[in-house]
């Protein structure tokens, strides 16, 4: 029998050869192990310790020396059971943690370009991210920015205002909830769409050298460039679908409908 297939169940080299020399041999002291497997006593005594905690070998007395004894190989059947169940938490754990560990990696450690933010947290990250920057605010706000959660939602407008950050919005009529009241409050301009112009769960936001997507049917799934030319062709188009839309469109009446 050699120790490959110990090893295979989690145990090192050291810990099977002692264990497969205990089967052969039957009960013995510390130093007959280290001299049967090749191996210094502080390295059997250490194996050994970790073999016992295991239920793998047991210590018994060989007269006033203590000596071990191995247990039935069906043990080793249960500790892989509980490996593969202590495997199974720490996936599922990973899994749940993963989105926002790779928030904190993106964070600290991408280099300028495109990144993707997932979640709750990656929403906040981009909301700290408009007021950090302290630039007027363009954004095309999506129909079903109804998923953001509330509360962020509404902190991040109080903390742009409290920045002194104008906002320039474009936004479907039949779904905005902003007034006239709405727009001194917030500091807002809108400008509206007709109804069916935009149905994408998609919102654009334009701050200084960026420009987010976030994406509100895939729990806020959020993708930020960082890039001034990008930045300032997206306001450039931004500004632009405003006037046309502006001209294109019977704005006072569209305000009639919404306010």
């Amino acid at each position: 029998m050699n120790t490959e297939l110990l090893v295979q169940t989690g145990l090192s080299e050291v810990q099977a050869k002692i264990y497969l020399y205990l089967i052969k041999h039957g009960q013995s002291t510390p130093t007959e192990i280290a001299t049967g497997v090749g191996e210094n006593r502080t390295t059997v005594y250490s194996a050994a310790e970790k073999l016992e905690g295991l239920g793998i070998i047991s210590q018994k007395d060989k007269g006033k020396i203590a000596a071990y004894v191995p247990s039935h190989p069906s043990v080793l059947e249960s500790i892989a059971e509980k490996r593969l169940r202590k495997v199974a938490r720490q996936a599922k754990n990973l899994e749940s943690n993963l989105p926002a560990l790779i928030n904190y990696y993106n964070e600290h450690q991408s280099t300028p370009g495109a990144t993707t933010f997932y979640g709750r947290e990656g929403v906040q990250m981009i909301y700290n991210k408009i007021v950090a920057t302290g630039d007027t605010f363009y954004f095309v706000r999506s129909p079903y920015d109804e998923k953001a959660v509330p509360e962020d939602l509404e902190a991040h407008k109080k903390a742009r205002v409290a920045a002194g950050i104008k906002a320039e919005n474009i936004s479907p009529s039949e779904f905005t909830s902003y007034t006239e009241k709405d727009e001194k409050m917030w500091g807002v301009t809108r400008t509206l769409l007709p109804p069916d112009n935009y149905d994408s769960p998609i919102e654009i936001d334009i701050f200084g050298d960026n420009v987010a997507f976030i994406n509100y049917e895939k729990n806020g799934m959020s993708t930020l460039i960082e890039s001034p030319e990008i930045a300032d062709a997206m306001r450039q188009m931004f500004l632009f679908a405003k006037k046309y839309i502006r001209k294109a469109t019977e704005q006072d009446e569209l305000d009639k409908h919404t306010d």
